[in-house]
C-alpha cells in the first residue's frame, strides 16, 4: 500500500503514527477517544500533509517567546527542590473543566510529595494543537486559543502557549516540550527548570502500542518526566511493570489519582451544543460565551 508516493510503513516511521486505513491519533495529553480519524482517501485528496517529519528540528520552527507572566521565579524555589512546569498538549475543541482541573490535581500531588520527589511546580502551559492535526470537530485555531485563554483567566499559574498552534505545520509533542525546555532555561540565572508532560493514563497506555509513538521520542519524553493522572478502571502501574521501556523510566513517571472523577469530554460538549443542550458548568463561563457568540459547532 502506498500513500502520496510513500509506502505506508515509511509513513509510520516518519510520523510516529499507525496507519491502518485510518489515521491513528497520536496522543496529545487528552483521552484517545476524544480524537477523530481521517481516512487515507480523504488525506490523499488534499495537498501534501504539512506534518513535521522525524527530521524536523526546532531551527525550522517559527520562534515565539514563552509567556512567563504567571511563572514563579525559579530563584524563589528552595535549593533542595527542582522547579518544574507542567505542559499539556491537545485539541481543546473546546477546553473543558476536566482539562483545567488536572493541572490542580498534579500540582497538589507534587506539593504533598515534595519530601519524596523534590519537585515544585512553578507554572503550567496548555498547548493547543495545530489545525493540520485534522481532528474531527476541530475549531479554528484562534477560537481554540481564545477559549483556552478564557478558561485560564482565573488561574494564577497556568497560561495558554500559542507556539504549537501558530507553526506552519503539525509539530510532534517531543519538539513542543523540547522548545519549552530550551526557552525556559535561556537566561534564567542558571537554575534549571524541568518540563513535565501532563497527561492521562490512556496516554501512558498508548506509549506501549506499536506505531503510535516513535521510540526516540518516547525516550526523550520519559527522560524529561511524565505526570500521569489516573482514575478508576486504569492500572498504569501494571503497564509500567510489564513494559521494559516504561520500567526503565519508572522513576520519571509520576502517577497521581484524581479522586474527584470527571469524565467531561470535548466530544460530549460539542454534541450538546449541536443538539441545543446546555453546557454550562461543563466549560468555563468565558468559554461558553465564545461558543455562543461565534456559533461554534452549530452544524
Amino acid at each position: 500500500v502506498a500513500f502520496l508516493g510513500q509506502p505506508v510503513r515509511h509513513l509510520r516511521q516518519a510520523f510516529g503514527r499507525t496507519v491502518r486505513g485510518q489515521w491513528a491519533s497520536t496522543c496529545r495529553g487528552q483521552h484517545l477517544r476524544g480524537f477523530g480519524f481521517i481516512s487515507l482517501a480523504k488525506m490523499a485528496a488534499g495537498a501534501p500533509l504539512p506534518f513535521d517529519p522525524t527530521t524536523g528540528s526546532l531551527s525550522q520552527k517559527i520562534q515565539f517567546d514563552v509567556d512567563r507572566s504567571k511563572l514563579k521565579n525559579p530563584a524563589d524555589v528552595a535549593p533542595h527542590l527542582k522547579p518544574c512546569v507542567l505542559v499539556a498538549c491537545g485539541s481543546y475543541s473546546p477546553i473543558t473543566v476536566m482539562h483545567t482541573r488536572i493541572f490542580e490535581t498534579a500540582r497538589d500531588f507534587f506539593h504533598s510529595s515534595q519530601d519524596v520527589h523534590k519537585i515544585e511546580i512553578i507554572g503550567g502551559f496548555v498547548s493547543p494543537v495545530h489545525p493540520a492535526y485534522g481532528k474531527k470537530g476541530l475549531a479554528p485555531p484562534q477560537d481554540r486559543v481564545d477559549m483556552v485563554k478564557a478558561a485560564l483567566d482565573s488561574s494564577d499559574w497556568v497560561v495558554c502557549d500559542e507556539w504549537e498552534v501558530k507553526q506552519n505545520e503539525w509539530t510532534r509533542t517531543r519538539l513542543s516540550l523540547e522548545r519549552m525546555y530550551n526557552e525556559l532555561n535561556k537566561d534564567n540565572g542558571g537554575r534549571e527548570i524541568g518540563v513535565l508532560l501532563l497527561c492521562g493514563a490512556d496516554i501512558l497506555d498508548s506509549m506501549i502500542t506499536p506505531g503510535v509513538w516513535t521510540e526516540g521520542d518516547l525516550h526523550l519524553l520519559l527522560e524529561r518526566g511524565v505526570a500521569c493522572i489516573t482514575r478508576s478502571g486504569t492500572d498504569p502501574q501494571k503497564l509500567i511493570q510489564e513494559n521494559d521501556l516504561l520500567y526503565q523510566y519508572r522513576n520519571n513517571i509520576y502517577l497521581m489519582r484524581e479522586w474527584v472523577e470527571n469524565s467531561v469530554s470535548s466530544t460530549a460538549v460539542r454534541r450538546a451544543v449541536k443538539r441545543g443542550q446546555s453546557i454550562k458548568y461543563l466549560v468555563a463561563d468565558g468559554v461558553l460565551d465564545i461558543i455562543k457568540e461565534r456559533g461554534l459547532w452549530k452544524e
